[in-house]
């Protein structure tokens, strides 16, 4: 058995779960990781940390696209006669 996990009526329940940037364990209720900084989410299944999404980034992305594509219209295929 995994030093990360206990077993309770047939199921796996973690106690700690792993960064999926550095490895290192820590306690589940963390949401930064103690060693490498980085942003975690809740564990899965393995006992690995999910990554929380970046929502403005994704966002900050699409308005960037957008603006791209309404300049390429407008600077080339904007009809001028």
């Amino acid at each position: 058995m995994n030093a990360s996990m206990n077993k309770q009526d047939g199921r796996q329940i973690h106690i700690t779960k792993k960064c999926p940037e550095c490895l290192g364990r820590v306690p589940l209720d963390m949401k930064i990781c103690e060693f490498c900084k980085t942003k975690l989410g809740d564990v899965d299944k393995g006992g690995l940390a999910t990554r929380p999404v970046n929502w403005k980034s994704y966002i900050v992305f699409f308005l960037t696209l957008a603006g791209l594509g309404l300049y390429i219209w407008w600077a080339f295929l904007k009809d001028t006669s």
